[in-house]
């Protein structure tokens, strides 16, 4: 059976134990943390053909996530993982979502380097086209983006309808893709800019994920701080859209700020 690994003379719960052992995560593995960390209770109450279904896992691959936390199998870590969740909602001393979106503001604002902003609203405008990408959660902060570059003279954005990827782009065209987990919905897209015969316009990624899949694919990569699990009261669905707004509010404070 699985023993709580103590840290320090306190109990290690399954979100901090997830939070420590994610560098040494495969690929597979990092995104089941992604998902769980989106939607615990889900992974924590539905059947493990319910979650497989809809997260597109396997069942061996579920299990092994759990073998590697020092689980017997998925079933004992549920277990495990529905006690914590209890004990977290019960925790007087737990923050608010209200709290926890306000932190991530702040920590996207003190983070955040201005000289990346002020690098990235530079190309914005000197490129011919700007190109805004984003699925699922992750559509309504490129959406956002979009209205603050459409009051910009110098810039064009660009949104491309979820299932059409233009023909041509141009050398001086930029691609911003926002995403957290493992950019799926952009494969397609990165694949035909890696054909030899294509012009490759300039790619910048924004995400929450240090390690997504999808980084090699970029010039730029934008890495956003968001919420812990350990920190959650529930489920932090929106914590990701918090970030990418706040950095957007940013985008735009330097367009602004440029016009003066």
């Amino acid at each position: 059976m699985y023993n709580r690994i103590v840290k320090e003379g306190l109990c290690m719960n399954l979100f901090e134990l997830m939070d420590t052992k994610k560098s040494s995560f495969s690929k597979t593995d990092r995104l089941i943390f992604e998902r769980i960390r989106k939607f615990p209770n889900s992974f924590a109450n539905e059947s493990i053909t319910s979650i497989c279904e809809k997260a597109g896992f396997t069942k061996s691959a579920l299990t092994r996530f759990a073998q590697k936390l020092g689980f017997s199998g998925f079933t004992e870590f549920q277990y495990q993982f529905q006690q914590d969740i209890k004990e977290n909602k019960n925790d007087p001393q737990h923050e608010s979502n209200a709290a926890i979106y306000g932190k991530i503001l702040k920590n996207v604002e003190e983070s955040t380097d201005p000289g990346i902003i002020r690098e990235l609203t530079g190309r914005m405008k000197n490129s011919h086209a700007v190109y805004l990408y984003g699925s699922n959660l992750s559509r309504l902060p490129a959406e956002q983006m979009l209205v603050t570059l459409s009051f910009e003279k110098e810039i064009t954005p660009i949104m491309p309808a979820q299932d059409f990827t233009p023909y041509h782009y141009r050398e001086d065209d930029m691609i911003i893709i926002y995403s957290s987990i493992s950019g799926s919905s952009h494969q397609n897209l990165l694949k035909e800019l890696r054909q030899e015969d294509k012009t490759v316009p300039y790619r910048v990624l924004i995400t929450v994920n240090a390690k997504h899949p999808l980084r090699h694919n970029f010039e730029q990569v934008i890495v956003l701080p968001t919420a812990s699990m350990s920190e959650s009261q529930s489920e932090t669905i929106l914590s990701d859209t918090f970030a990418y707004m706040m950095f957007n509010d940013m985008v735009g404070s330097a367009l602004s700020e440029d016009k003066q």
